[in-house]
């Protein structure tokens, strides 16, 4: 590991501000582009005001052609060749979109609330069946955003899961169910939607992530929610093309689904100080989304965060090597930005050298490349510099670089202005240090994994001693949102399963990303979901919990007739 000379960001990064930017004279051209546009009360809001969105390939292969064809575009100029750079544009909110959506929302909610359970479950059967008709395009609009096919279509088998048919009924009796009956009185269990849901998705996976909310329609609550305003395209499909769509066609109101883009900060503000609105979905960084929660805390609204993750995988001594290999391997999916891959693991020493050398030969045929690549799983890097930094805190304290650690541009080719880094890897054997290291106690959001052999100094209990070390490091980690361990040994899957209870979902013997239709996909404990964090079940979140009981007064008198 060599020192890194001081470099700026990649240009990557130089993409429109939240600053609302208008053509020259406010006029409308007429481009031969798609227009993605807010939804507020059933309404198109086509005002005029717009933001382009080049073609991700485009943005990294030529960024100074992009952005200089974006900025002619504003002047209300025409470029011959824009077709080729520009996918898209987008219209964004004028001053009072949001305050109509939060009133349009809360009056639809006063409707929508009466729907019953039978109508919103076959709204939720009618979404996931058009989710699956345009699987294709939303992929496809992920692609263009800049995500490689393979980590879109993986985020795509998520959204798939959120509400199949085995879900649905697992949750619909969660709902509404006759708990019991004592004589001629009956008790319920009835969960009340909460009202309306802003949703705040995050920005490198607002599409997929997002999707979690339409959970809160089974609830029977209405939605407002804000794509980012640099990559809205394909969270505005979703929500308008197939939730909203869905919606519509069971005849309700139209202002259940509302979408409003425009400055974060203050459509926040407003989601907060608004007497209408109850709920508030976070989904990003852990210190922007804990201030959320405490000011939604503040002003009387639940907020539910989804927040960092800095996920480990647990490799025993017996385990499985292919599988255990490739599930690690995912931690550098769209290049180890995603909150909930597996970002570190922490292996037995019996299989540290094999796990390592297996490990290095697959992350070596990993591939650097433009989005539109079927074989590329990674992304450009948005915290070059910080990767430098933890990387070199790692290696002061007594990491081993194993691959890795090129700054390299899209052909993969060394460049100190290159967008993307070198799939990394890292060897700590000695695992008193790894506590000390900026990686373990802060979120690695770069293509960094680091391979911490977890040994016993005596033969005495060995396995106990390592199996005790691995449930501390556990415990003392700072975020939780997933787990998961490999091992044959049906002792040691109890006893990871008894033990490795800090984190919202845990997985045992199967893929760390892996979804299932019984489990929710998000949610996480400690710096990844707040005092309240757990698995995130948004039907649950977003309503609750009452006790009813119903006295047969006919049934009463019966009873006390015949006494």
């Amino acid at each position: 590991f060599k020192e890194v000379p001081p470099m700026k960001e990649p240009a990557i990064l130089e993409t429109p501000s939240e600053t609302i930017q208008t053509e020259k004279d406010n006029h409308k051209l007429e481009l031969d582009i798609p227009t993605f546009t807010p939804l507020v009360n059933g309404e198109d809001l086509d005002i005029g005001k717009y933001e382009y969105f080049p073609y991700a390939d485009k943005l990294i292969t030529e960024p100074k052609v992009a952005l200089r064809i974006i900025r002619q575009l504003k002047n209300g100029e025409i470029p011959s060749n824009y077709k080729d750079y520009i996918f898209a544009r987008y219209c964004v909110g004028v001053e009072d979109t949001n305050a109509n959506a939060i009133k349009a929302a809360y009056e639809a909610f006063q409707i929508f609330k009466n729907f019953s359970l039978k109508k919103r479950r076959k709204i939720m059967s009618d979404i996931h069946a058009l989710l699956l008709e345009n699987k294709e395009k939303l992929i496809e609009l992920m692609i263009i955003e800049g995500h490689p096919r393979k980590v879109a279509e993986w985020e795509f088998s998520g959204m798939d899961k959120v509400c199949t048919k085995e879900a649905l009924d697992l949750y619909l009796p969660h709902l509404l169910n006759k708990v019991a009956e004592n004589g001629n009185e009956s008790f319920y269990w009835t969960r009340r939607p909460d009202g309306v849901v802003c949703l705040n998705p995050p920005k490198n996976a607002p599409c997929s992530s997002s999707y979690i909310g339409v959970l809160a329609i089974l609830a029977g609550n209405t939605i407002i929610i804000k794509p980012p305003y640099k990559n809205p395209l394909s969270t505005i499909y979703l929500w308008k093309e197939i939730i909203y769509k869905a919606m519509v066609e069971n005849n309700v109101p139209l202002g259940s689904i509302n979408i409003v883009l425009g400055n974060s900060i203050k459509i926040m503000e407003e989601w907060l100080v608004s007497k209408y609105t109850n709920d508030i979905i976070y989904i990003g960084d852990s210190k922007k989304g804990l201030e959320v929660g405490v000011r939604a805390y503040q002003m009387g609204k639940k907020p539910i965060l989804e927040l960092s993750g800095n996920d480990t995988v647990f490799i025993w001594k017996d385990a499985p090597l292919v599988e255990s290999v490739k599930s690690l391997l995912d931690g550098f999916m769209g290049a180890t930005q995603i909150c909930m891959i597996p970002k570190k693991a922490m292996v037995h020493e019996d299989i540290f050298e094999d796990f390592k050398e297996r490990f290095i030969e697959e992350v070596k045929k990993l591939k650097i490349g433009l989005p539109s690549d079927p074989e590329t799983i990674l992304t450009p890097i948005s915290k070059i510099l910080e990767f430098y930094d933890y990387l070199s805190d790692a290696l002061q304290k007594g990491a081993k670089l194993i691959c890795g650690g090129d700054r390299v541009n899209y052909k993969g080719l060394p460049s100190i202005e290159g967008e993307f880094i070198t799939p990394t890897v890292i060897s700590i054997e000695d695992d008193s240090k790894v506590k000390d290291m900026k990686l373990f106690n802060e979120e690695i959001y770069f293509p960094l994994i680091p391979l911490v052999k977890v040994s016993a100094n005596t033969l005495d209990k060995k396995d106990d001693i390592i199996f005790k070390k691995m449930i501390n490091l556990a415990n003392s980690e700072k975020y939780g949102l997933r787990f998961s361990a490999w091992t044959n040994s049906n002792s040691y899957v109890k006893k990871f399963m008894n033990n490795l209870s800090k984190s919202g979902i845990l997985r045992i013997n199967s893929r760390h990303v892996n979804f299932s239709s019984y489990l929710a996909t998000h949610g996480g404990l400690k710096l990844s979901g707040g005092p309240f964090g757990e698995m995130n079940y948004v039907w649950q979140k977003t309503s609750t919990l009452q006790g009813v009981s119903i006295t047969n007064l006919k049934k009463k008198a019966e009873i006390k007739k015949g006494k």
